[in-house]
């Protein structure tokens, strides 16, 4: 099942993308020693969601005359294709993780020890993200080989490898292997993993609002200027600077709640919150063109921190929501597909390129086969690289460089 250059907008990558630490508020702010433990199971659970959000906008038709063709009363077509289309949104969640788990993992580890140890940071880094992403990597150089169709490019192979995957696409659009272009968010998330915790070493609280309010103005100027330009949406989609919206939210949530109780408001609070993001994030989807062959100047300054702040109403409706009425967020299955969905992200368009093969030619039931195969396959191939591939080095990551433990407590 093949898809158009911007059915590609919304790839991103779960560990939060998916590659975060999970994590959770203590429910005292002193003392903050280092054997404490920090952890939310529902920041795993969630991620599962939004993997689905990702595979639906890549997966499904967006056009609501399929359904309506399919018998589909119209009214319903239109929240089916909305639903759909708000899943390009899913990423930011997976952004606002990793900005807001990174900054107060850091912020304890100051706390506890007086310093960020930036080696051990920089080599959990490398253990969590590194195998996966450059085994995705050497699957897309395999997949050239028997596929002319997915020739990677050496200019591409090479960004990628360096972590500028993104810029590449930015200045030469997507790749023409189509399974490494989730890993443009792995590069995006790289490049802050590389720069946030330098600046985090020494900083006051009020300075880091300052960056944050620094980053909100840099993506908005940046947007601004792209818009004007008339640039297509892959220039402002992949572009680093135009997507800071989120990585600010992230980090200024992580300043707002840091020593602070857990956080309760109640179930209906919360189920209020998730509605509004999701009706957020749906509007953003109709309405603002993000994908369009040029995004309009009004729609694109709108619809990015409008998906960013449709993103911070989902967190707040999850952060807590296990001890706050919404028990299920805690349930073990739940919570070990969240831990695989980086897995789950890195894999999905391969598991949907492998299905097209297998059932591209089938009239009848073709696509509800292609469908189901393509999130069985990923789902395969995401739990033995969590178990042989990923898991060795994360077992590693927890056993040596890890000083704020960030797991469930077993």
């Amino acid at each position: 099942m093949s898809a158009s250059p911007q059915d590609f907008l919304a790839v991103s990558h779960p560990q939060a993308t998916p590659h975060a630490n999970t994590a959770g508020y203590s429910k005292h702010s002193q003392p903050r020693l280092a054997k404490d433990w920090f952890y939310h199971p529902e920041l795993d659970a969630i991620r599962l969601f939004l993997f689905f959000g990702v595979w639906a906008y890549h997966a499904l038709p967006k056009d609501a005359g399929f359904y309506v063709l399919h018998h589909l009363p119209p009214p319903l077509a239109w929240v089916i294709t909305g639903i759909i289309k708000a899943g390009m949104c899913s990423l930011d969640v997976f952004f606002i993780l990793s900005a807001f788990l990174i900054t107060e993992l850091l912020l304890r580890e100051r706390e506890s020890r007086g310093v960020v140890d930036l080696k051990a940071f920089y080599i959990r880094r490398l253990l969590r993200i590194w195998p996966l992403y450059f085994f995705v990597i050497a699957l897309a150089a395999v997949l050239s080989i028997v596929d002319r169709s997915q020739q990677v490019g050496w200019a591409y192979a090479l960004a990628f490898l360096l972590f500028s995957g993104n810029w590449m696409m930015v200045l030469h659009g997507l790749s023409g292997a189509s399974i490494i272009v989730p890993l443009w968010s792995v590069s995006f998330e790289e490049q802050f993993y590389l720069l946030w915790p330098l600046a985090l070493r020494s900083i006051s609280r009020t300075t880091i609002v300052r960056v944050v309010i620094g980053l909100l103005v840099v993506a908005a100027v940046a947007r601004f200027i792209l818009l004007l330009e008339h640039q297509g949406p892959e220039r402002i989609w992949f572009n680093s600077l135009a997507r800071l919206d989120s990585i600010a939210f992230g980090i200024l949530l992580a300043v707002i709640f840091h020593g602070r109780a857990l956080l309760r408001i109640g179930l209906p609070a919360r189920l209020a919150l998730l509605l509004a993001g999701i009706s957020a994030w749906v509007v953003v989807g109709h309405y603002c063109g993000l994908a369009d062959p040029i995004t309009p100047l009004v729609g694109g300054m709108i619809g990015y921190p409008l998906m960013s702040l449709g993103g911070v109403a989902i967190f707040l409706s999850v952060l807590g929501a296990a001890r706050d009425g919404a028990p299920f967020m805690r349930n073990s299955l739940l919570v070990y597909l969240g831990k695989i969905s980086f897995g789950l992200y890195a894999y999905h368009l391969l598991g949907l390129r492998f299905s097209n093969y297998l059932f591209g030619n089938f009239n009848r039931f073709g696509s509800l086969l292609s469908w189901v195969f393509a999130l069985a396959f990923t789902f395969l191939l995401a739990i033995v690289s969590f178990k042989w591939l990923e898991g060795p080095f994360l077992r590693l990551k927890r056993s040596k460089f890890t000083h704020i433990p960030s797991g469930p407590a077993c």
